[in-house]
């Protein structure tokens, strides 16, 4: 039965590779490739402010309304890994020592969700409408060409609405509106977190998105610092 332990052996390792999958964003060929670049510990990051017109490109969900979006890659050491977290970023004003933390997709979907006009009336009878919002990877419009519903897309986010005709009953289920503020808020976190700087321990660049909640832009110009052990800090200039 020895002939069985290679194979077994094989089969751990394409086990662990798989469980290392993240999301976020293709990271560039190298840190230099972004505007801002900084190095510490053979920690080599790089990082990129969004403008309001490439944050509309890259995400369905409108966050340039709350938040500025910062592009992070990092590089590990050759031969080595590094611990990625949020809490070692932090966004300041040029001039400034103290800062902001990135937001979680969570407290950010809670903020942007949309949430339809209620209706003049708690019950109505007659015709009838409902719809529903999620997030897609890739989407397509109405594949099933189901006969009263329409679906539009954009960017991953979808919203189907549907209508018919129905007689209102009692009780305390959730109203259409209710259900399709749910859907809008699940949706948006699922494309911020999908798309975010993954929390992982990495061994091959990654990069993603990081998301600060700013009242407006400053004049003065914003610092991206990252903590890459105890005090020892990255400050990098986002132009």
């Amino acid at each position: 039965m020895n002939f069985l332990k290679p194979f077994a052996v094989l089969l751990l390792v394409t086990v662990s590779l798989a469980t290392e999958n993240h999301h976020g964003t293709i990271p560039r060929p190298d840190p230099t490739s972004y505007p801002a670049y900084g190095m510490q510990n053979g920690i080599q990051v790089g990082a990129a402010l969004l403008s309001h017109k490439d944050t509309k490109k890259v995400l369905a969900t409108d966050v340039n309304q709350c938040c500025l979006v910062v592009e992070v890659a990092l590089y590990p050491p050759k031969d080595s890994f590094v611990k990625i977290s949020l809490d070692d970023f932090m966004l300041r004003e040029v001039g400034k020592d103290v800062g902001i933390g990135p937001s979680g997709a969570d407290v950010l979907a809670a903020r942007l969700e949309v949430i339809p006009t209620a209706p003049d009336r708690e019950h109505r009878g007659g015709l009838s409408t409902s719809s529903d919002v999620g997030y897609e990877r890739t989407s397509n419009p109405n594949q099933n060409n189901t006969p009263g519903q329409t679906q539009s897309t954009r960017g991953g986010i979808y919203q189907r609405e549907s209508v018919g005709v129905g007689i209102p009953m009692g009780g305390k289920n959730p109203s259409p509106e209710a259900a399709a503020a749910s859907g809008s808020r699940n949706a948006i976190e699922a494309e911020l977190k999908e798309k975010g700087l993954p929390e992982i321990s990495a061994w091959e660049p990654v990069a993603g998105y990081l998301y600060f909640s700013v009242p407006k832009k400053s004049k003065n110009g914003y610092e991206l610092v990252y903590t890459a052990g105890e005090d020892q800090k990255v400050v990098m200039l986002l132009k």
